[in-house]
């Protein structure tokens, strides 16, 4: 026979459940402002039935909250990682091509090509017909002069804009090397947290937000696996092996990192002939090998 308080034991399972619930649900909106925060949800599972020597043979002790976990699926992860590296790779060449298409625009307050070479055109015609003028000759050469002008100082901001990616490119890989040092130190805390039996739900949502961030630099896959203990291959250690490839090569595995480094072209190595001293290759600090920059999602 049961105990009189059975039915309270159950009753109260029941109440502490919904409370642990309530709790979650409270945290979760609590931080409905916090970026890379993902919604947290209570598991629950039915508790241990009870045998009894009755004709049912067992009954049921209420319920049990197993964990809290997030609501967060991986598929989507990489769906959103990939179409965000695409965005950053295509949103940085408009930017800069934005900024190229205003150095050749033309308006009221900035004579362009078309205008400077007109007015050269044109004083070259009005020379023609009084060749020994001195005012046409001086007009026709002033001209001309602007339009050497105008070519100088274009080619001036076009070098200028090559230093100022090339400087870009060096904070960027310095992000990266800080990112990828960042997620061996989360990965190694949540597999200590979680091998204790705990979930590290904010240090997963941290993590998968330098993920995010990284995304929006080089093309991103993540692999995760359970690492399952090699006396008993059906035991979850509570830890997992966290892979970080990016453009298809490994940035971090598990606790270790990988770096990238800059190095200045040699003159023989420039890819075209206005390409200016300097420009960096990017390349992996451990072998020095070059770094594949083109994301896979670009072609």
């Amino acid at each position: 026979m049961s105990s009189t308080f059975f039915g309270l034991t159950i009753a109260a399972s029941g109440l502490n459940t919904s409370q642990a619930q309530i709790n979650t649900t409270a945290n979760n909106i609590s931080n409905v402002n916090t970026t890379g925060y993902s919604r947290q949800v209570v598991n629950t599972v039915a508790s241990s039935a009870l045998r009894c020597y009755q004709s049912w043979g067992t009954t049921g002790t209420g319920v049990e909250a197993t964990g809290v976990t997030q609501r967060r699926d991986l598929y989507y992860d990489e769906k959103y990682w990939n179409n965000q590296s695409a965005l950053g790779f295509y949103d940085k060449k408009q930017y800069y091509m934005a900024q190229i298409e205003d150095y050749f625009n033309e308006n009221n307050n900035n004579a362009g090509f078309t205008t400077i070479y007109t007015k050269m055109f044109n004083a070259m015609s009005t020379l023609q017909g009084s060749p020994g003028d001195n005012t046409v000759r001086k007009q026709f050469i002033s001209n001309a002069k602007q339009l050497t002008e105008y070519f100088n100082q274009l080619a001036t901001k076009l070098d200028d804009l090559q230093s100022s990616i090339n400087d870009e490119i060096k904070t960027a890989v310095d992000d990266i090397n800080a990112i990828s040092e960042k997620v061996a130190i989360l990965t190694k805390q949540i597999n200590t947290i979680e091998q204790g039996g705990g979930r590290a739900n904010e240090l997963r949502d941290q993590r998968a937000l330098l993920i995010d961030n990284l995304s929006k630099m080089v093309d991103v896959k993540v692999q995760e696996t359970e690492v399952l203990n090699s006396n008993d291959p059906d035991m979850y250690t509570g830890a997992t092996y966290y892979t970080v490839y990016i453009n298809g090569q490994i940035l971090v595995d598990t606790y270790e990192h990988n770096t990238l480094a800059v190095k200045s072209r040699e003159l023989d190595q420039n890819h075209n002939q206005t390409d200016i001293d300097g420009l960096y290759e990017i390349v992996w600090s451990k072998d020095g090998d070059r770094f594949n920059a083109t994301p896979s999602s670009s072609g």
